[in-house]
């Protein structure tokens, strides 16, 4: 039974894979889950949003059970190995099955969440041979990006449900029932440029790479390394020992992923081996302190030709001042669980376009108190280093509910499956439900996963092992739901 799960969930997921679905390009995958619900019959609505709202009636006899929403997110974060072509906008996720792994070849894999909603319509397709009351399913867009799909969502889709299942959490035998705030910071700054100085005869360019990225939110506290924040020091060791003027900075890939590559173009009055020879010391040093979680550390520096124009030195210390003054990381642990951080930043993206560098930057909170403190101290160092900024509508934090019913069953139906009890916790990182606890706070809201390593990265992959007991595990909770009174 386990195998005919795992292969009828991974042909629906390769079914998704085939389109492509980053953030904000989500119509072609939502057209096609409508079509999947049209063609069984079930009534179906495509919001303006290009969410999608399906039907299923109870099984027999169990009408008058409360509403289950199953939900999952139908973009993806779409990254590729550098050196590895891909257009996350028209290519396909090439899928590569092992013995434990589902992984993809050069980019992410996309199973957040492409594999939860391989999950729901395996079970819509399979309906029929288990119990349940009436189950709504909503499947939403731009969760990797803005949560639009989540905010959009009209709130007459959640009003008369009992319970909500969110299938978007990264570890089997984790319930999670409380996650994280944020809101996307940007800040910019016109820039101005000068021709190179003859007095900086050396022209280099460095590039930062080997690291292993991840999602910012449950990988910040991993001791992973921002190559932005690596370049940035590199630009400072070289102040130190003599003149600098910055061509380019750029590095990172989104909000929410912390940068595995940066690169730097400068102009410089230091002799080609001795940059190099800062370049070998900040890699030195960094694998000095996270040698055990970033094995691979690379800084390679060469020289190039002379680059057409440079930042007036102005506009230097100003990116140069703000890009050291964020603290990309931790910001604050729970006073209340040691284990788990309740305030962070990253420093995602760092981009220099014409005349203009652009910084974003995603903090987060697990009190919404604290994302208000990020606002108003971001919002000062940009004040402080001339810069504008721009702050995105918050995303409200999921407060932990210690009288869920849902957690209750869920816990009951997972240790009776599994022999052993499920870990609740709550989660230093964004997810839909928060939205959907603000529209319907009376709303009994888990969120449950498989296994998937690495995600927002080319070295994403699910564990396959995780797949039918987790599948198993929705039966199950559906089953003691169509069987419990409310």
């Amino acid at each position: 039974m386990s195998e005919t799960i795992l292969n009828g969930v991974l042909e629906e997921f390769a079914k998704l894979a085939a389109i492509p679905r980053p953030s904000k390009h989500e119509e072609q995958v939502s057209n096609y889950l409508k079509k999947f619900f049209e063609e069984r019959g079930l009534k179906v609505v495509q919001d303006s949003f290009k969410n999608i709202i399906a039907e299923v009636p109870a099984s027999v006899g169990k009408e008058n059970i409360p509403l289950t929403i199953l939900q999952a997110h139908m973009d993806m974060v779409c990254v590729a190995q550098e050196g590895y072509t891909f257009n996350p906008t028209s290519d396909s996720i090439k899928l590569i099955r092992g013995e434990k792994f589902l992984e993809a070849e050069g980019t992410s894999l996309g199973a957040d969440d492409g594999i939860g909603i391989a999950e729901i319509l395996y079970l819509v397709k399979n309906r029929d041979k288990f119990s349940h009351g009436r189950l709504r399913i909503i499947f939403t867009t731009d969760e990797e990006q803005g949560m639009s799909g989540a905010i959009g969502l009209d709130k007459k889709f959640l009003s008369d449900a009992q319970y909500l299942i969110n299938c978007d959490s990264e570890k089997f035998g984790e319930l999670v029932a409380g996650s994280a705030g944020s809101v996307h910071v940007i800040f910019w700054r016109e820039l101005h440029y000068v021709r190179p100085d003859t007095k900086l005869p050396n022209n280099m360019l460095i590039k930062i790479g080997g690291l292993r990225g991840g999602h910012s939110g449950e990988e910040i506290s991993s001791g992973r390394v921002n190559a932005i924040k690596v370049a940035v020091s590199i630009m400072r060791a070289i102040t130190q020992r003599g003149k600098i003027r910055l061509s380019k900075l750029s590095g990172g890939r989104n909000f929410n992923v912390i940068p595995d590559s940066a690169e730097l173009v400068i102009a410089t009055d230091l002799k080609a081996e001795l940059v190099e020879k800062i370049c070998d010391e900040t890699a030195r040093r960094l694998k000095n302190v996270y040698g055990a979680t970033e094995p691979n550390i690379k800084i390679e520096a060469q020289v190039i030709r002379r680059p057409d124009k440079v930042l007036h030195a102005k506009d230097y210390d100003f990116l140069a001042n703000l890009t050291t003054l964020i603290h990309s990381g931790v910001y604050l642990m729970s006073p209340d669980n040691p284990a788990q951080v309740l305030a962070s930043a990253n420093l995602g993206v760092v981009r220099m376009n014409d005349n203009i560098v652009e910084l974003k930057i995603l903090p987060r909170a697990n009190a919404d108190e604290l994302v208000d403190e990020f606002i108003e101290g971001f919002g000062q160092a940009a004040r402080l280093c001339a810069f504008e900024s721009k702050f995105t509508a918050i995303t409200p934090a999921w407060k932990f509910n210690p009288d869920s019913k849902l957690l209750k069953l869920a816990k009951e139906i997972f240790t009776e499956q599994n022999g052993y009890a499920p870990e609740v916790k709550t989660i230093h990182a964004g997810l839909e439900t928060s939205f959907f606890a603000k529209k319907n706070p009376a709303l009994d809201i888990i969120s449950i996963g498989t296994t998937n390593e690495n995600i927002h990265s080319p070295n994403e992959r699910l564990h396959l092992e995780t797949v039918a007991p987790h599948v198993k595990f929705i039966i199950g909770l559906l089953e003691k739901i169509s069987a419990t009174k409310s």
